[in-house]
Order: structure tokens, then C-alpha cells, then sequence
């Protein structure tokens, strides 16, 4: 039986680390605690404008909105384009 590595990977050490450096700059900065499109609270998260996959840089980590469950899965399920167009539209109107 083959055993799984335990070990993080590079991208996702810096992922890990870029995302406690963005929880604590959301909150630190009074940004919304709701869904950013309905104002629900179930399940909510950050958003990211591209897939974890194509995210490289701590810019395109950041480009975040904050969505319910709901919302979130909407706008990632709908193709590549559309969720980082959603994402880019939301924040442009904070």
C-alpha cells in the first residue's frame, strides 16, 4: 500500500501563509463580515478571482471577495471568465 506525502507543498506553504495575512488585513481593515452579494452568512469565505491553480503571486491571491456558500459556488461553477469578472465587479463597487 503506497503511503501519501505529508509534506506541503511550496505553493500551498505560501498559500497558507498568505491567507492568515489576508484574514487579518480583512478584519483589521472593518471590510464586510456578510456575503458581499446577498448578505447571507452561511458558509462564508473568500472568493478568489482565479483557481487556487492559477493563482502565483500575492496580488492575485488578494483580488478576494467575501461570499456565502451559496454565492460562492455560483460564481466559481460558471467558467473561468465569469468568476473572475463577478469578483472583479464586486470590488469595484465597495
Amino acid at each position: 500500500m503506497l503511503r501519501k506525502s505529508k509534506r506541503q507543498s511550496t505553493r500551498s506553504k505560501q498559500n497558507a501563509k498568505w491567507a492568515v495575512e489576508l484574514k487579518q488585513w480583512w478584519i483589521d481593515n472593518d471590510m464586510p463580515q456578510i456575503c458581499e452579494l446577498c448578505g447571507g452568512t452561511f458558509g462564508i469565505a473568500f472568493a478568489h478571482s482565479k483557481k487556487r491553480r492559477f493563482i502565483l503571486d500575492r496580488e492575485t491571491y488578494w483580488t478576494v471577495a467575501l461570499l456565502c456558500q451559496s454565492c460562492h459556488h455560483d460564481a466559481e461553477y460558471g467558467g473561468h471568465d465569469r468568476m473572475e469578472r463577478i469578483i472583479l465587479d464586486i470590488i469595484a463597487n465597495r
